[in-house]
């Protein structure tokens, strides 16, 4: 959810100072940056996102009032002890494939059927991915990155060539956060959120010939304005993954513009990722801090939303 609403900010940031994100020849998301995409793809509008992230959307009102927010995001997947004990055990197993790059002997399905792989559901979510997103792909390029935990490496559904999955399966496999979502089965493959390979994936547009890009990266921060201690070491391997691959971007000529937290966004995002509390603070945030950095007219030519 502080994706989400850090995406909102900083898309209608972009929007403003006229890099028309919905307008980006090639879009990859990545976690709740499939989401994004996804729906950007799907005909929702950047003020959809900022009305979203302000709760004061259509959808809200549709859920009705009083209407618990975090529990529909993270629903306990359990009611017993021991359903607790068992999808802590299948947690354990997914989130230990989940760093291991290699194949791996996948579980005969009674032991997948006893420990099931992860301790929360998403109902609302999953209700809205079905209801408002299509089954079809978009015609406009769009990549949506997860990671095979039974084969140890990423997949870009929507890309030529990728396993089929509708839309809704995509999204849900990005969003599969290891431990907290059971991995989503496609294919003969086991999928979970891709940021477990890398929370932008921005290589991916180096290799696809791309020359300007804009990369929103929220579970990173801006080393310019680094924030705590602490919270450095938390997003270590973001920021290290996103330096590593931005170096290689520039090195390849892309132009890139790169949208990350500040030390005071990241403090107002603090340790929760999934809370939908304070939404509206991190949209705002993000909103102002982008529009401060980015140039007040994007140059045209080709471009991509990651």
């Amino acid at each position: 959810m502080v994706g989400l609403a850090y995406h909102a900010g900083a898309l209608k940031a972009l929007d403003e100072a006229g890099y028309a994100p919905a307008d980006a020849e090639l879009m990859v998301g990545t976690s709740a940056g499939a989401v994004v995409a996804s729906y950007l793809r799907s005909g929702w509008s950047v003020e959809d996102f900022w009305l979203l992230a302000q709760g004061s959307h259509p959808i809200y009102r549709a859920m009705g009032e009083g209407v618990d927010r975090d529990h529909q995001i993270l629903a306990p997947a359990f009611r017993t002890p021991p359903g607790l004990m068992r999808r802590s055990l299948g947690a354990a197993f997914v989130m230990a494939r989940s760093v291991v790059r290699a194949p791996v002997p996948n579980l005969p399905p009674l032991l997948r059927h006893a420990f099931p792989g992860g301790l929360f559901a998403m109902p609302e979510g999953k209700r809205r991915f079905a209801e408002e997103l299509p089954a079809a792909w978009p015609e406009r390029p769009l990549w949506l990155v997860a990671f095979d935990i039974r084969r140890g490496r990423r997949v870009v559904l929507g890309r030529e060539g990728a396993p089929t999955a509708t839309l809704q399966q995509a999204v849900a496999a990005s969003c599969a956060i290891p431990g907290l979502y059971s991995p989503v089965g496609l294919s003969g493959m086991t999928l979970v959120d891709g940021g477990v390979w890398s929370t932008t994936n921005l290589d991916l547009v180096v290799r696809d010939g791309c020359t300007r890009v804009v990369c929103v990266a929220p579970a990173a921060y801006d080393p310019a304005h680094p924030p705590s201690a602490v919270a450095q070491l938390v997003r270590q391997l973001p920021t290290a993954s996103l330096g590593h691959e931005a170096a290689a971007a520039r090195r390849a000529g892309i132009e890139l513009v790169l949208v990350r937290p500040t030390a005071s966004e990241v403090r107002l995002h603090g340790l929760n990722l999934m809370r939908a509390d304070s939404t509206a603070k991190v949209a705002q945030a993000a909103y102002e801090a982008t529009l401060a950095a980015l140039p007040p007219i994007a140059p045209t030519g080709q471009g991509i939303a990651v």
